[in-house]
């Protein structure tokens, strides 16, 4: 019988694990796993989520039981410990913001979306995103706005994302610093060369979000297009979770 662990820290974010295995690889799950004998559900909790995420959590209380009684999970706080994710069995391990949550299609069970969706439900959580099935890499990305206040985006060419925008940059190459992968994939995929002004935005995969500022621009093509600010893509028509939240946080200093 399985056991999960629903930890919240001090900025109300929930702990999940990126699935390492098995025909739900790549989807997020909270932490947890089977009962050895002789433990409790509740200990069982406690056990696997530091496991698999190196976080020591208090199992407060019984947040959820499946009807027959063979499921559990137990919501708590952190205790100690640092996230550090078992390679063994997951891709990674990530805090979620209640409005940045995995989309149910990106959850790997039922009790998942059960869990989620009510802890959602419960603390006014109102987007749902479609995250990669893979780790994000270490990488740099440009915000680049014109002088009409427009925004730069590119669109995906192939892969599972094929079609959907996204702001212009690149994966890090050996030795290549992630403002450097900014310029380079900004000009690879816009024709657009730029100067790097701030970082903007971090998330917690060393991806870096920069805000640029335009040198040059030849002449455009058609996988590159300027969006003015009535006009951004929805969050479904954007390729990662990183262009959503740096798209809306641009949107919501400019007034929209």
């Amino acid at each position: 019988m399985p056991a999960f662990g629903l930890v919240v820290n001090n900025r109300r974010e929930i702990l999940l694990i990126q699935r390492g295995y098995g025909k739900d690889k790549g989807k997020w799950s909270l932490p947890g796993g089977r009962r050895e004998k002789g433990d409790s559900l509740k200990y069982t909790a406690v056990k696997e989520t530091l496991e698999e995420t190196g976080i020591r959590m208090t199992a407060d209380s019984l947040y959820y039981r499946n009807k027959k009684g063979n499921l559990e999970t137990w919501r708590g706080r952190i205790k100690g410990g640092h996230l550090k994710y078992q390679k063994k069995e997951c891709l990674d391990a990530k805090w979620f913001s209640k409005d940045m949550l995995p989309h149910d299609a990106c959850l790997a069970f039922g009790p998942d979306k059960i869990v989620i969706g009510k802890w959602a439900a419960e603390n006014h959580g109102i987007r749902r995103v479609h995250y990669p099935r893979s780790k994000m890499r270490r990488a740099g990305f440009a915000l680049i706005v014109n002088g009409q206040r427009e925004v730069l985006l590119v669109r995906e060419s192939k892969g599972t994302r094929k079609g959907k925008w996204r702001l212009p940059g690149d994966i890090t190459k050996h030795g290549e610093s992630r403002s450097d992968a900014a310029k380079r994939g900004a000009y690879k995929a816009a024709g657009v060369k730029v100067a790097i002004n701030h970082l903007y935005y971090e998330n917690r995969h060393d991806t870096r979000i920069y805000r640029a500022e335009l040198v040059y621009s030849h002449k455009g093509n058609s996988y590159a297009k300027w969006f003015p600010l009535d006009e951004l893509p929805d969050d479904e028509s954007l390729a990662f979770a990183v262009d959503v939240r740096t798209v809306e946080k641009w949107a919501r200093e400019n007034g929209k």
